[in-house]
């Protein structure tokens, strides 16, 4: 494509993202300062609909802007991005706040990208690096509930709220807690199953309640094995005019909060590890229901090891330029993040 064409399809393109409505010459002659009339804008514009990269809406003469058309505009972004490791000192202090584990993390990441990029955000993580049991913890929530937190050597948090038929007062909790941690701490998740604990004194009356506690923390290897999606932003779609019928907003957030529906997608969608941040942009994607829709997404990669993957969903009508680098930005700082929790 010449400089001229590259540089209508631009402004189509920016013109189209600031406000959904078909683009015409005489707009893009008095928006942006191209030198060239609108009669010559008009006739690169149909050559650019030749080459598919307008379409032509039944009821307007002007064009917008197709997914030939996103993928050329995405393109020409990537090749003079300059996408360094950049670790953000404030960015890092709001990851963490709050944050017992790495789903928190994962969690505040979640949440914050899809506040400053006004689009459906998520976090992939797969397979925790956690080996070995730190310690358990036992929390008494209301007179026959109990909270047990198991910690990973590796900063994990699993929450099990485990139900009595009898109350257990804070002091035996404390009791069992201590004594179990003796027998647990450092050991690896694969053994638990395999302990065996002498129980004598008090701890024999809490038999049960002991068996369970082991079960349970027995388990804790299978949960920090299984892909975890984390989502946020859901909302955010209803203030693109793209979904403002309430049937395609529902059919989009049905879709999300599906969470296997998702996850399949996106974990089916094959990343290419030769860029930092990829861009999906329309008919790209996989599942009809992402058709009219970009995906911009991200692998992190604390210390070389691929943990997960952290991205944006929204409109192909979205701000390309600074939601990747939002990405990438987010991306480098959760890696980081990641490295001060493991080690």
């Amino acid at each position: 494509m010449d400089k001229r064409k590259a540089e209508i399809l631009d402004a189509i393109i920016n013109s189209y993202i600031n406000l959904p409505m078909p683009v015409g010459s005489r707009t893009i002659s008095k928006e942006f300062d191209l030198g060239v009339s609108p009669a010559t804008i008009r006739n690169e514009m149909a050559d650019l609909e030749d080459l598919g990269y307008l379409n032509k809406p039944h009821t307007s003469a002007g064009r917008i802007p197709s997914d030939k058309a996103y993928r050329f505009y995405v393109d020409q972004i990537q090749q003079v991005k300059n996408l360094e490791l950049d670790v953000d000192q404030d960015l890092q202090k709001a990851l963490f706040n709050k944050v017992n584990g790495l789903d928190d993390l994962f969690k505040n990441a979640a949440k914050m990208l899809a506040d400053i990029t006004n689009c459906t955000s998520y976090v992939i993580s797969s397979k925790k690096p956690d080996t070995k049991i730190k310690f358990i913890e036992l929390i008494g929530l209301v007179d026959y509930t109990v909270l047990l937190l198991i910690v990973g050597n590796k900063g994990v948090v699993e929450k099990e709220i485990i139900n009595l038929d009898y109350i257990i007062p804070e002091s035996d909790l404390k009791m069992i807690s201590e004594n179990l941690n003796k027998e647990i701490m450092g050991i690896d998740f694969e053994e638990v199953d395999r302990l065996k604990v002498t129980l004598t004194g008090d701890m024999a009356y809490h038999k049960e309640f002991i068996s369970e506690i082991i079960n349970r923390t027995s388990l804790f290897n299978q949960k920090i094995s299984e892909v975890s999606l984390f989502y946020d932003g859901l909302t955010n779609i209803l203030s693109y005019e793209e979904y403002w019928e309430v049937e395609k907003a529902r059919e989009f957030m049905n879709f999300i909060e599906s969470k296997s529906s998702i996850l399949t997608m996106l974990t089916d969608l094959e990343i290419d590890n030769n860029i930092d941040v990829e861009v999906i942009v329309g008919s790209e994607n996989i599942d009809k229901i992402m058709e009219n829709n970009s995906i911009i997404r991200s692998t992190f990669r604390p210390k070389n090891r691929q943990i997960g993957q952290i991205g944006i969903l929204g409109p192909m009508r979205m701000n390309y330029k600074k939601n990747i680098e939002n990405v990438k930005i987010f991306s480098d700082n959760l890696a980081f993040a990641i490295d001060e929790i493991v080690g």
